[in-house]
């Protein structure tokens, strides 16, 4: 590797800082950490040529400065109650600093910054000096340039500014490669420290969403470098939910399966504690295997935080209730458990209700009959609620949707299975109706379904159309003549029982099933209530190829290797359909080309009923229809 030629001690007086240090180390370096106490556009104005290659080649700069306030904003800043006020404040201080940007900066280096700033090459926080530094600024002067395993870092009294330049002012320069290594990585200690925000005497702030956003609005049509180094993010819809969140506060994100909605929370919750606007998080749904994944990422993304479960055998809600700080709880969807949990923060000394994020996940559970019942007008007051669901809407159920609107809030961000086929999020499938008709018996039991129901109708009764309408779905579900049009089919296509999941209705149905399926594998296991979780595990490490349950692995369980979905049973809801054939739209690094099926059964006799086979099939047909963006 060449290194950059740059002297141990530099001066204003003899040297040029700007040809002498920052440009060479613009052309090694991959990365810029950079903590300094004033940061204006006369540093950007020298260094232009030298970041502008900088950032063709993918370069990146995290940069800690001090925020141009007033005394009175600093004063208020600090003398904040709580995390949402401080914040608040910090971001209303902050709206002068971008005028002023607007008014002093070159139209070419305003654009260039804000570019930069776009496209994530600059990474900007701020430090107020709080506790004992209370009545002093942020002065430091350091950074670290970084180019694989080796860096360099420098230190000294010079601002990134014309200013600084112009007065006498000198830097240390430490390199990995010249014997001061214990210098280099004393500076990066330091700098890490103070960008997660663990200097007690400081408070470190993001740029608000809604500041990004302004200066955003300051780019000029085309980028003042080239921008090759960075492939289209498709992703992005992902950012684009945290920042409407962040904007909004409350409200669900409606996102396909398998396009990140955790991944997503993860980002609001890491912005939320970064920003210092929340303290702790309540993530509840319902699943010990969900809720396990999900306890699993927490560890893995928050190591810095006490993380509680409640739910199964473990039984840590009083650990949270007495240690609340810096925490997160996870804690199963049942009314008993959360009305319990929100009468004690309810009756806590404290600013819980503006610095707690709940978050629900699959959204949709949470408007059941005994958590309505229970928790109406609970959530509410609480100013972070965050709702995840693929599709959120209980179909069939006004409370039940009501109570979602109202106490997490409205749809505030969409991403569909479309959306997520078109960005290669998910995987193109083909999708395989096949035709079946009902017995005789079968005929003759849904025509006293529904001449009972006429019955009850005509005598005045209180009569529910949606309980019709399970009551013949169900006859539908368990129909015996699907299981001959199965065999006949897996007897053309044996190889589509591979990396499989088959979804009936019951365990009963299910036995049915068995035999047809031990003619042509002996990979294959039940995965019901009572199955062990192992099961789950060894389809998941490819040890059993075909996975016979009924719902229980529709939410939320990531096996990107499922490929082929059989549906025996899917509700007349597409929130079930849609959740059971995103187990197999799941991308697969060990398959780049995969393509999934989805095997259902189309009713072809369908003689009075609301034909929702007919219907899932039309939605179906068409969503296969979907492909990729750069494919077409």
């Amino acid at each position: 590797m060449e290194y950059p030629r740059i002297k141990t001690c530099i001066d204003t007086s003899v040297d040029d800082f700007i040809s002498e240090l920052y440009t060479p180390c613009f052309k090694w370096a991959e990365r810029l950490d950079r903590g300094v106490g004033y940061f204006t556009s006369g540093w950007l104005e020298y260094n232009i040529s030298g970041l502008s290659d900088f950032a063709s080649r993918g370069g990146k700069i995290r940069l800690i400065t001090s925020p141009i306030l007033s005394n009175i904003d600093s004063d208020a800043i600090i003398a904040s109650e709580s995390a949402s006020d401080d914040y608040s404040k910090f971001e209303n201080a902050l709206n002068n600093s971008v005028a002023a940007l607007e008014r002093e900066m070159k139209a070419d280096i305003l654009n260039a910054f804000s570019w930069m700033l776009y496209d994530g090459i600059i990474e900007l926080k701020f430090a107020i000096p709080c506790e004992k530094l209370s009545d002093g600024n942020f002065h430091d002067k350091f950074g670290i340039f970084y180019k694989g395993t080796e860096a360099l870092s420098f230190s000294g009294s010079i601002n990134d500014s014309k200013h600084g330049f112009a007065n006498y002012e000198s830097l240390k320069v430490f390199k990995t490669w010249a014997g001061t290594v214990e210098y280099v990585e004393a500076d990066i200690l330091r700098f890490e420290k103070l960008w997660h925000g663990q200097d007690k005497n400081l408070k470190i702030y993001n740029i608000p969403t809604a500041i990004k956003e302004r200066i955003f609005t300051l780019r000029s049509s085309d980028r003042p470098y080239k921008n090759t180094s960075a492939p289209a993010n498709k992703w992005e819809h992902q950012d684009k939910a945290v920042d409407c969140f962040l904007e909004k506060e409350h409200g669900i994100l409606a996102m396909a399966t398998g396009t990140g909605k955790t991944i997503t929370a993860i980002k609001i919750m890491t912005k939320l504690f970064e920003d210092n606007r929340i303290k702790r998080v309540v993530i509840t749904m319902y699943g010990n295997d969900l809720l396990d994944q999900w306890a699993k990422q927490m560890r893995e993304k928050f190591s810095d935080k006490q993380i509680y479960c409640h739910y199964n055998s473990q039984k840590a809600m009083n650990k949270f209730i007495m240690h609340p700080d810096n925490s997160i709880l996870l804690i199963s969807r049942d009314a008993n458990n959360l009305v319990k949990l929100l009468d004690v923060l309810d009756k806590a000394p404290g600013n819980y209700k503006n610095d707690t994020l709940f978050l629900f996940d699959e959204v949709h559970g949470a408007g059941s009959g005994s958590l309505v019942e229970n928790l109406a007008g609970r959530i509410s007051p609480y100013r972070y609620r965050l709702g995840l669901s693929a599709t959120p809407e209980r179909e069939y159920d006004d409370d039940g949707n009501d109570f979602l609107l109202n106490e997490i809030g409205e749809v505030i961000f969409e991403f569909s299975l479309q959306d997520a086929i078109r960005k290669g999020i998910l995987c193109e499938f083909n999708y395989i109706p096949l035709p079946y008709e009902l017995t005789e018996a079968e005929k003759q039991k849904k025509k006293k379904i529904i001449a009972a129901f006429n019955t009850k109708k005509e005598n005045g009764e209180d009569v529910d159309e949606s309980e019709l309408y399970t009551q013949l779905s169900l006859v539908n579900k368990t129909a015996i003549n699907k299981i001959d049009g199965f065999e006949s089919f897996i007897s053309e296509h044996p190889e589509l029982l591979e990396k499989s999941i088959i979804f009936v209705q019951t365990m009963d149905y299910g036995l049915l099933l068995q035999p047809v399926l031990m003619k042509y594998t002996n990979k294959y296991h039940t995965y019901y209530a009572d199955d062990e979780k192992i099961n789950l595990e060894n389809f998941a490490d490819g040890k059993i190829d075909c996975l016979l349950t009924c719902k229980k692995v529709s939410e939320g369980i990531d096996i990107s290797s499922v490929t082929n979905i059989f549906l025996f049973a899917s509700d007349r809801s597409r929130l079930v359909t849609t959740q059971r054939i995103g187990r197999a739209l799941r991308l697969d690094k060990n398959n780049p080309d995969k393509v999934a099926n989805v095997i259902d059964f189309i009713i072809e006799d369908n003689e009075s009923d609301n034909n929702s086979d007919q219907e899932r099939a039309d939605w179906l047909s068409e969503l296969a229809k979907t492909r990729r963006e750069n494919d077409e």
